[in-house]
């Protein structure tokens, strides 16, 4: 088989198994939210227990990619970018690192402990309309009259997915699902923020020690924020070593936990490692290289659509029809847009080559 036949084949297959594997992060980090200390009991207790899960993820995100890294390039490589930096690049790592690191992963962890995890993976997927907002005022980029159409469409989306919850709020005085719907919006407008400012800075930084300034500098100001809510104490600490049911299932409407128990910093690990952190990038940005941007834009349909069946079968978190209507409108719009972007991306692109041969 042709190397770049193969390529176009697999590339897409590499990137939607990176997807896929994120759809498995939901029925390991909810189990652990869900056996936080105080949970029912005190109402900042989630926010507490997402602050401290993620100060450790970035600890442990820190302790994978340093040494591969520092091993790999050397310690001067690694860190050398950092006299080139301007005021500008200063800003947008501290954006990417305290933001799109820190609060992105903070917020997203109490949208899923506090509401359906299904609903708050959905809203992410208007994380691209939020980047090219903020590419509008940061990069002075012009959208075309589609970005328009498509953020109306994506809103009414959005809408949908979010009004049982909404719904239910005004009608029991109860706004914990609203709480985790505003939640899971602050994490994409932090993540997706920090496509722009990433963008900003690969000019001068590759993606992988990008990975690593973000680990680094999300953990100092986790440091920090973590003193702020009080979790330096045994009863936080002693979650690391607590044992978790995880990847449970409902049977006949009763929830049957399969014979998994892991302690809390083996949960955590999973997470940093295989659904949300190391492994899912690598196979990413390697099946990336290997597609057609377009292409690999609705191979990462991959996530949210297997997030439905898997939340469903472990959780037992499922959609109302409204929601499935919204889910449906909001991945169709988002996607149709990032698919043609990319196409014109790549038509430009092959302009310029043409030209350049041209020369």
């Amino acid at each position: 088989m042709d190397s770049r036949k193969g390529d176009k084949i697999y590339g897409p297959i590499i990137v939607s198994a990176a997807n896929a594997a994120r759809s498995f992060d939901a029925p390991v980090r909810y189990p652990l939210l869900f056996n936080s200390p105080d949970v029912f009991v005190k109402p900042l207790a989630m926010p507490r227990a997402s602050s401290f899960i993620t100060l450790i993820e970035h600890f442990l995100g820190i302790l994978i990619l340093l040494p591969f890294l520092l091993i790999k390039r050397g310690t001067k490589q690694v860190f050398s970018v950092f006299k080139e930096f301007d005021k500008r690049d200063w800003i947008s790592l501290i954006f990417i690192s305290a933001g799109g690191s820190a609060l992105g992963l903070f917020f997203f962890l109490i949208s899923l402990g506090l509401g359906n995890p299904t609903v708050a993976i959905l809203i992410q997927k208007s994380q691209p309309l939020i980047t090219l907002i903020f590419a509008i005022f940061i990069l002075k980029e012009k959208p075309s009259l589609r970005f328009y159409v498509v953020l109306i469409l994506a809103v009414i989306g959005i809408g949908l997915i979010a009004l049982p919850d909404i719904s239910d709020s005004v009608q029991t005085f109860e706004y914990t699902g609203l709480i985790a719907i505003l939640c899971s919006l602050l994490a994409a407008v932090f993540w997706g923020g920090s496509t722009v400012f990433g963008r900003i800075l690969t000019k001068k930084v590759d993606y992988w020690n990008l990975t690593l300034f973000r680990y680094i500098g999300g953990f100092f100001f986790l440091l920090v924020f973590n003193i702020i809510t009080f979790t330096y104490n045994s009863t936080y600490f002693g979650l690391l070593t607590q044992k978790i049911n995880v990847f449970g299932h409902y049977v006949d409407g009763a929830f049957v936990p399969l014979d998994w128990q892991w302690i809390g910093i083996l949960c955590i690990l999973y997470a940093a490692i295989l659904t949300g952190g190391v492994l899912p990038l690598a196979l990413y940005y390697f099946g990336l290289t290997r597609s057609k941007a377009s292409v690999a834009g609705l191979a990462e349909l991959a996530f949210p659509i297997l997030s439905i069946f898997i939340n469903y079968y472990f959780l037992g978190f499922g959609l109302e029809t409204i929601q499935i209507i919204g889910a449906v409108i909001l991945l169709t719009s988002v996607s149709t847009l990032s698919y043609i972007n990319a196409k014109e991306f790549e038509q430009e692109q092959k302009i310029l080559q043409e030209q350049e041969k041209m020369k």
